[in-house]
């Protein structure tokens, strides 16, 4: 039995690897982003060949371009996981020891070109909801972590930066339903209502319209598609008959080539007959 050799790639390699991505930021974020952001294919393929044959100089081990390519999408996925961890660590009740991964120089770098600590630690609003302090807690003072982050870690920043935008949020929260009362209060007369009420009306209209609109150009493809797809149909069938007609044709013609074939050689065969027959009265 075989043992497969596992290859490992050095810390040089790895630097360098970070060190180039850097240099083609949308290089390091795949095909498909590079050619949204107008980097064709072919550059795409000779940024990476020139950084597989650098790579190659500093191995071994030595690499394939297809190689390189998915130890870079290996090591971004080991980056990501390490952020992960880290953020269940911070979120994590109860006491214990800190199990906080610390990232390396080159890990750091990669977070910071990808952004991978913001996909990580995402902020905003979840399900259309804005986000609001605790009732027990002031908007802008923060819980102390039962876990806190190394010094030096990005998901440490991302956190405090989560909470200030937090804490942002919910001032504008608050002002908006300030301005909304208002609103509301202000409402309450009947010509204000009625104004409200009318141009409800007008923009259902309008709705309604466009909507009708819409349907009789519906109605008008899919009359245009039917008929299309008839003559199609009237098509299919003409060709479907030619073609039998053309393989009938052809296997008459056949039939008759191999009967005129079968008279020639009857006709040799009695040639031959008379000629043997001559040769034994002589």
């Amino acid at each position: 039995m075989e043992v497969k050799r596992v290859r490992v790639t050095n810390r040089k390699q790895f630097e360098h690897l970070v060190s180039r991505m850097e240099a083609h930021p949308t290089v390091a974020k795949g095909l498909k982003f590079s050619e949204a952001s107008g980097v064709s294919q072919d550059a795409f393929v000779s940024v990476w060949k020139e950084l597989a044959a650098g790579l190659n100089s500093l191995g071994p081990p030595i690499r394939t371009v297809k190689d390189w390519q998915k130890v870079w999408t290996d090591y971004k996925l080991k980056v990501k996981h390490k952020l992960a961890h880290n953020k269940r660590e911070v979120n994590a009740t109860g006491g214990g020891p800190n199990n906080m991964k610390v990232l390396s120089p080159c890990e750091e770098a990669v977070v910071e070109m990808l952004s991978l600590d913001k996909t990580v630690n995402h902020s905003g609003s979840a399900f259309g909801l804005p986000r609001r302090p605790p009732p027990s807690a002031s908007p802008l003072v923060s819980q102390p972590s039962l876990h806190p982050s190394p010094p030096g870690s990005p998901l440490l920043s991302s956190t405090m930066r989560q909470q200030a935008i937090s804490a942002d949020e919910a001032d504008q929260v608050e002002c908006d339903r300030g301005i909304r009362d208002e609103g509301i209060e202000n409402s309450h007369s009947p010509a204000r209502r009625k104004r409200k009420q009318s141009n409800t009306r007008d923009v259902r209209h309008e709705l309604l319209m466009e909507q009708t609109k819409c349907m009789q150009k519906i109605v008008e493809h899919t009359g245009d598609c039917a008929r299309y797809a008839r003559k199609m149909c009237k098509l299919r069938e003409e060709e479907v008959k030619n073609r039998k007609e053309y393989l009938l044709q052809k296997e008459k013609d056949r039939k008759a080539d191999l009967e005129y074939k079968i008279e020639l050689l009857q006709y040799k065969k009695k040639k031959l007959d008379i000629l043997e027959r001559q040769y034994r009265k002589k």
